[in-house]
């Protein structure tokens, strides 16, 4: 039988391990395919802004062209002026030149030709074309020959420095792309950013090119995987710019999983399981642990004095617990506490407190019987009708017995079962002080309807003395509050003689903390 529950915790755990992980993994996923995406975009948006450029600058240069239609093929002087006007409005534009149909080269825009030069005849499309790239007579620089055939069969062109294109081109592209000016029915490059490759792996060649637009993942003829975008020219259909990323710098910094870091998410996988089962017997047995060691005795109280200044007597002690846990050794408060509460021990662990406070009664009044003791209570305390009868019992044996409200817990003082425990505590004489004052829920209602004796005020504001701190001026409101209303006030954390020098001139002469005395067994009790 407890196999079977042991089996169906697990069960339990795992499956509660796994519908945690599949949010978290398909979360995972979608950040990952989001971020890859955004990178895509960003390539995307700086080829757009070098493609633009381009092809704003070709589409100037056509309708310049269109221009010239009817300026005569002859050297002439208005045909000068017309091809200088032009060249001087595209500043890049490195020379302008007149083609007769037969292919001779009669007219630039430096001046007349003293004997036509041989070229290519002009073909018979009127669209935007290109070739080269050549040297220039002048400048033995590389450039590239944009031309159109004019109506009446002669042709108009310009030579461009492909220096112009690195401009164009290296302005936004980043490091590691390859960008290039390519032929469109081959994809022999004019001009090259990077190391320039071809891709092999297609469905369908690249060139010539069918589409105006295309882009995706492919094997290059250099045997690395990359993302390219290629896009031809409106104005100049025989071009295209073609843009390349290896996949491995465009991710860069994406986290993608690789055989050895899914098994190491396995194995962490498994660690996770097993973390939760364990953690969560340790929570079922958390309950038992703690009421076992309520049933051996083994928490203790600790002691730690409350000092009046004027005299620099002894006047009370606070009760503090601990857990003397038999394997770990002593356990402070914040170790047990919260589990403490979580299954509601707080009446059980401070009945044990007040055994021990009865055990250790002879010592603490042996040589001064009028000692107060304090002990801490909270809201479920003042419920409980068994611990207020155990209270009073102690309270006959010891009538300096002091009980600690905790503000930092809202203590539900209309509840009826609240009400008539006061009452009870109140016609037995038991005092009452709040703790931790001014750090909690209640604040002045708890001054007004708990018959209060004594305010502590709590180490935060202690600490903030001769500080900028807001919590010093609160401090000294406190103070007032308390005197005002004729309340017996002990300042708590009391560690240097400055804040306890400060607290005297304020009137607060009981004091606690370390610069008195830190918390002690009975044994060292002194």
């Amino acid at each position: 039988m407890f196999c079977r529950i042991k089996k169906l915790q697990l069960k339990t755990a795992l499956l509660a391990l796994f519908f945690s992980l599949l949010p978290i993994a398909i979360s995972y996923l979608w950040i990952v395919e989001t971020s890859k995406q955004q990178r895509r975009d960003a390539f995307h948006h700086d080829y757009q802004i070098t493609f633009k450029n381009i092809s704003h600058n070709l589409n100037a240069i056509d309708q310049q062209f269109n221009l010239l239609t009817e300026v005569s093929e002859n050297c002439q002087e208005d045909t000068l002026i017309a091809l200088r006007k032009v060249h001087f409005r595209i500043s890049y534009i490195a020379e302008m030149g007149i083609v007769s149909p037969h292919g001779k080269l009669v007219c630039s825009s430096w001046g007349k030709l003293d004997s036509p030069i041989e070229v290519l005849k002009p073909i018979s499309s009127q669209v935007l074309r290109h070739f080269g790239p050549l040297a220039l007579e002048y400048t033995k620089e590389p450039a590239m020959i944009v031309a159109k055939t004019r109506p009446d069969g002669s042709e108009i062109n310009a030579a461009i420095p492909l220096q112009v294109f690195r401009a164009f081109i290296e302005g936004n592209s980043q490091s590691g792309d390859i960008v290039a000016l390519s032929d469109s029915n081959n994809g022999t490059p004019l001009f090259v950013s990077g190391s320039y490759s071809l891709p092999l792996a297609l469905t369908s060649p690249l060139f010539p090119l069918r589409q105006s637009k295309t882009s995706g993942f492919a094997l290059f003829d250099d045997g690395s995987n990359k993302y390219f975008v290629s896009e031809v020219f409106a104005a100049l259909p025989g071009l295209t710019l073609i843009a390349s990323r290896p996949s491995a710098e465009l991710y860069k910094g994406v986290y993608r999983l690789s055989l050895i870091q899914l098994c190491l998410y396995c194995l962490l996988l498994c660690c996770s399981m097993f973390l939760v089962y364990r953690h969560r017997s340790q929570r079922l047995s958390q309950r038992s642990r703690l009421k076992l060691a309520l049933k051996n005795h083994e928490f203790i109280n600790y002691y730690q004095e409350i000092y009046d200044t004027r005299n620099k007597h002894l006047v009370a002690v606070e009760a503090l617990v601990r857990w003397m846990h038999p394997v770990d050794g002593l356990r402070y408060p914040d170790a047990f506490l919260p589990d403490v509460d979580r299954y509601n021990l707080q009446v059980a662990l401070t009945e044990q407190v007040i055994s021990n406070l009865k055990n250790d009664l002879h010592s603490l009044l042996a040589k001064q019987p009028s000692l107060k003791v304090n002990i801490n209570i909270t809201g479920q305390h003042l419920k409980d009708a068994s611990f207020i009868n155990q209270v009073l019992a102690t309270h006959a044996e010891f009538p300096n017995l002091c009980l600690e409200v905790t503000e930092t817990e809202l203590v539900e003082i209309a509840s009826p079962q609240v009400q008539q425990s006061l009452q009870r505590l109140k016609q037995r004489n038991v005092k009452l002080a709040i703790d931790d004052f001014g750090t909690g829920y209640a604040g002045l209602q708890y001054l007004q309807q708990l018959p209060l004796d004594t305010l502590k005020i709590d180490r935060s504001f202690v600490v903030a003395i001769n500080t900028d701190s807001p919590q010093a001026k609160v401090l000294d409101g406190v103070i007032d509050l308390a005197l005002n209303l004729d309340l017996q006030i002990v300042a708590e954390g009391v560690e240097n003689q400055q804040q306890a020098d400060y607290l005297i001139s304020k009137g607060v002469y009981l004091h606690q903390g370390w610069l008195y005395g830190k918390p002690q067994p009975i044994k060292q009790f002194s």
